[in-house]
């Protein structure tokens, strides 16, 4: 196969936030590349490792010299097909050239030398968790630019705390797979271990870790299993609910294979994660000389470096300060988390419903009586299933068409002079939330994603079905902007796209990837970002909670103790300690800057999308519609499109009640 048809993926090693080329990279991959800022960020930002695409060596190779170039660890590879899962433990022997890992199937030798790819992986999900609680942590008292990755040795500490597994794959001298041993806590005879030995479960698995970094020549550990973004390596399904252990096992040998693929592009290691800073710094500056002297590994040859890596060890980056054009640039905030469900008095009544039918049922089956049965022949006899078919198609052809007269009644209406009410608005939609499809990783308004799975008869059924509905969105009309509030509303989105789990495709010009299980599909229909938007729904005043003097007052009592350095500036006497005297001083300037940022809030005019949104009608009937439509001649055309079949099967089930009726009574 010749190398232009051969397809190569990229995958980079995630990063914090403070990284000092995230902005700048964020910024090329926008405007030359086309790829959305938040997706791109999301990418690269964390504690793992993510797919960032796929193509030819050439279009690959390019991004991963501007992702080293900006300080980012990337692998450029060919996927390896995965195979059986590694062979389970049962002991192991330790020899002075070899540890014998004793399988059931087959003995694996460890020689002394040879190549280890490790991966130490939490399956119950806590590292996650603790990862997610730790960024959220930081985010309080940092800012977000300041926010750091989980390290390799803090990430084996939270795995150790979980259900950990520990996956051991043997390479050849082509960096391939040649054998795969898993290691599963109290599952092995750990006596082999000799003196490592503990009473501890995981603490063995820690001593089979030591014992291959001591026989291994070369040695790597991947520990973030499930906290990056690698297709068909998640621990976590669309709806955000944990993998049984057996399907996360599975992912984990995926996750595996992949490490092992890494080895065919091994980047160079940098000391404490400086010099990938350093080089971006110095490409940045426009210093390639300076740049290829630090990725030589020639850093403290060169003359002020010292200082450079004291800056940057202390987070005083050049060029990065609070008035930068990086840190200045303003970016969507995260979408609001989906609300979680609520059982409405509909839900409870159904259930209850089909607890007292099936009661019934199993009474009537008990008493030995037939009536559900004899009434059913008589119903079909009489015609009664024809008749409520009957009904429910016209009632559905009906609504189009009263649907389609609402909509032909309803004056559009500018945004700039919008009045409360029913409304009708049509224009150019744009993100309020960085808003973006799982699937297709596009930039959108509103996503709809249902994931199909086949069942025994071989058939496509419904497993889980996620909208955003959750998130508003903005409606430009050229006179102004409105707020549009999505929940409850029936959207209809033009675009779908479908395809298999683990597709993950980027706009890196040509960049795709599709491969994942046959059994699964997925369908997503999304409205992006631009598109042109006919809304009819209700227009109302958005309530806003001001936050009160008082609770600004705290707000800003509470940063102050957090801030030392400006907390010193109240001790005027200088013992070290604030006083009671001294604290009412800073109280009434905190007081004193609330007051003044409340006045100038009050004082400013909103703007309409800041006091107006779009949401379904208090009145039940009221239709609340979002259509991705160019006209709203195109969308009545539709609704009398759908009724007319509608209407003509309800007559053809109206004939056939009749028929049925009037043979019922011998007519």
């Amino acid at each position: 196969m010749v190398e232009e048809s051969k397809t190569f993926q990229l995958i980079a090693r995630q990063g914090s936030a403070a990284n000092p080329g995230l902005e700048r990279l964020l910024r090329v991959l926008m405007n030359d590349h086309g790829l959305d800022a938040y997706s791109a960020r999301t990418r690269l930002t964390g504690s793992g490792k993510a797919l960032l695409g796929s193509g030819n060596r050439e279009a690959v190779e390019r991004l991963a010299a501007l992702l080293r170039d900006h300080g980012y660890d990337c692998w450029v590879i060919q996927r390896t097909d995965q195979t059986a899962p590694p062979l389970r433990l049962r002991e192991l022997v330790v020899k002075p050239d070899v540890v014998d890992l004793v399988c059931r199937e087959r003995t694996v030798p460890l020689c002394r030398g040879a190549s280890v790819v490790a991966v130490l992986a939490d399956i119950s999900g806590k590292l996650e968790e603790r990862a997610l609680k730790r960024h959220t942590i930081q985010r309080q008292y940092k800012d977000s630019r300041h926010v750091t990755s989980m390290v390799n040795e803090k990430m084996v500490e939270s795995v150790l705390k979980g259900t950990p597994v520990l996956d051991l794959y043997l390479l050849d001298d082509q960096n391939r797979p040649i054998d795969a041993v898993r290691v599963l806590p109290a599952r092995f005879n750990a006596k082999g271990l000799g003196d490592r030995m503990t009473l501890s479960a995981t603490r063995n698995i820690q001593a089979i870790v030591e014992l291959c970094k001591e026989y291994a020549g070369h040695f790597s550990l991947h520990a973030d299993f499930g906290l990056g973004r690698l297709p068909g390596c998640q621990i976590k399904s669309l709806d955000g609910q944990f993998l049984h252990p057996d399907a996360t096992l599975q992912r984990l040998t995926r996750y595996g294979w992949l490490m092992c693929d890494l080895e065919q592009d091994r980047p160079e290691a940098a000391d404490d994660d400086i010099a990938p800073a350093l080089a971006a710094v110095a490409a940045a500056a426009g210093r390639p000389a300076l740049a290829a002297a630090i990725a030589s590994g020639n850093a403290e040859a060169t003359p002020g470096l010292g200082e450079v890596v004291k800056e940057i060890k202390t987070g005083d980056l050049p060029g990065e300060e609070a008035g930068s054009d990086a840190s200045a640039e303003q970016w969507l905030p995260s979408p609001p988390d989906r609300p979680a469900k609520k059982i409405s008095l509909g839900m409870v009544a159904s259930v209850l419903g089909s607890i007292l039918l099936a009661a019934s049922f199993a009474f009537l089956e008990v008493g030995n009586i037939d009536v559900f049965r004899t009434a059913g022949r008589y119903a079909t006899k009489a015609g009664l299933f024809p008749a409520l078919a009957s009904a429910g198609l016209f009632w559905a052809g009906f609504y189009f068409i009263r649907l389609k007269r609402r909509v032909e009644n309803t004056p559009t209406s500018r945004i700039r002079s919008i009045a409360m009410g029913l409304v009708e608005v049509h224009g150019r939609v744009l993100r309020k939330y960085a808003l973006v499809a799982p699937m297709s990783e596009s930039p959108c308004v509103y996503y709809r994603v249902r994931k199909y799975r086949k069942d025994r008869r071989n058939q496509w059924k419904l497993s889980s079905d996620i909208n955003s509905k959750h998130v508003p969105f903005l409606l430009d009309d050229g006179t102004g902007m409105v707020t549009v509030d999505p929940r409850s509303a029936t959207v209809k989105a033009r675009v779908s796209h479908s395809g298999v789990p683990g597709d993950a495709t980027l706009a890196f010009h040509g960049v795709s990837l599709s491969e994942g299980d046959i059994n699964e599909k997925w369908v997503e229909n999304v409205i992006y970002e631009g598109t042109t938007v006919y809304v009819l729904g209700f227009a109302r005043p958005l309530r806003q909670e001001r936050k009160s003097l008082r609770e600004r007052t705290t707000e800003k009592l509470r940063d102050l103790k957090l801030d030392r350095s400006a907390l010193h500036r109240y001790d005027t006497d200088g013992d070290g300690r604030i006083s009671e005297g001294e604290w009412d001083v800073a109280r009434g300037d905190a007081e004193h800057v609330a007051l003044r940022e409340r006045l100038a809030e009050g004082a400013g005019g909103r703007r309409q999308q800041e006091h107006v949104v779009i949401t379904r009608a208090p009145q039940r009937g009221t239709p609340f519609v979002i259509a991705e439509t160019p006209s709203e001649a195109e969308l009545t055309r539709n609704y009398w499109l759908i009724s007319i079949p509608l209407l003509l099967a309800g007559l053809c089930a109206a004939g056939l009640a009749l028929y049925g009726l009037l043979k019922f009574v011998g007519a």
